[in-house]
């Protein structure tokens, strides 16, 4: 018989199995290092992101599944952090936010697109070879975060498949008759639906039971949720508008991820210019943070190609004596 132990280096192809696909596969999370990676990219919503990594440890762990990982709803105003939050579970889970299959849900608000986009067309209709957006990608690679993105403009020919999806965890594609598992997948629905009504129905309530109990009946009685959708989502969560310095961590965030576009790093940016944006969004506020990702372009995206075209790679942001935006290199980042 074949002595296995001496055909190989076992130690090395433990730490290779580890390191590759095979070894991602594991049913464990570990808690701690997935909130530090949403705390690193969401702000403002720690006791969201608190509570997401422990129902995704829970729920990570379990032997069989008939339904996905978990289901949540993220409501809550634009800009808030509900998508950067689904972002930020794909990469960490599933290795990119490639892996993540997003659906603008009002591009899915007329019956002829609701169906057919997601799970395919008819045998004998066009394209239909070519299955749907959700299951075929899904068939391909089950292990994925799925994103319905304001979900409440979608037709109601989507809700009837979600309750599909929520509740047995697959669907079937209408060309092919084949079926794709969802029960390796996270499903996200965000809305900005009535968020001022629902932030108010809440209002000094601190028992999460009786918030959810709240949100959900607010949901369902004025229309935007049907109450068998509500019923099959595992965790709904409430995202609060962002202000203050909170907003100002993000600014930071969002300036680096720039910079990074242009291959390069940004070791400091001066306060005041800092509050010159915040100011500037300030009269936007209502778009929320994406307006703000477009005044820092406005703000230091100029400056950045110019400093590339030097080769320069690291560089910092202060204000010049006629309060315009000074880009030059870091100290040392000519010799890096």
């Amino acid at each position: 018989m074949t002595d296995l132990n001496k055909m190989t280096d076992w130690s090395k192809l433990k730490e290779m199995v580890a390191g590759s696909e095979l070894g991602s596969k594991s049913r464990t999370v570990d808690e701690k290092l997935l909130l530090e990676h949403l705390q690193s990219r969401v702000k403002g919503q720690d006791h969201i992101v608190t509570d997401v990594a422990r129902l995704i440890r829970l729920s990570w762990e379990k032997q069989e599944r008939t339904r996905p990982i978990c289901s949540l709803l993220l409501l809550g105003p634009t800009g808030t952090g509900k998508t950067e939050l689904a972002k930020a579970m794909a990469e960490y889970l599933f290795g990119s936010e490639k892996d993540m299959l997003r659906f603008d849900c009002s591009e899915l608000s007329s019956p002829d697109m609701a169906k057919s986009r997601l799970t395919g067309s008819s045998a004998g209709f066009k394209d239909s070879e070519s299955g749907g957006q959700l299951t075929r990608p899904m068939m391909a690679n089950p292990r994925r975060l799925v994103l319905f993105d304001e979900v409440e403009k979608a037709h109601p020919l989507v809700f009837d498949l979600l309750l599909q999806l929520l509740g047995d965890g697959r669907l079937t594609e209408q060309s092919t008759g084949r079926t794709a598992d969802f029960t390796q997948s996270i499903v996200v629905l965000t809305s900005n639906a009535i968020a001022d009504q629902v932030a108010k129905a809440v209002e000094g309530m601190d028992d999460y039971r009786e918030i959810l109990n709240a949100v959900k009946t607010l949901l369902s009685e004025s229309g935007t949720f049907r109450p068998e959708i509500m019923g099959r989502i595992d965790k709904v969560y409430l995202f609060k508008p962002l202000e203050g310095m909170i907003v100002a961590e993000i600014a930071l965030l969002k300036i680096s991820r720039l910079a990074r576009e242009y291959g390069m790093t940004v070791d400091f940016v001066a306060p005041e210019l800092l509050l010159q944006a915040l100011e500037a969004n300030l009269k936007v506020s209502r778009f929320g943070i994406r307006e703000l990702e477009r005044i820092l372009f406005d703000f230091f995206a100029e400056q950045l190609v110019a400093m590339r075209e030097k080769k320069v790679t690291h560089v910092s942001f202060r204000r010049g004596d006629d309060g315009k935006i000074v880009c030059e290199p870091s100290p040392g980042a000519l010799g890096r």
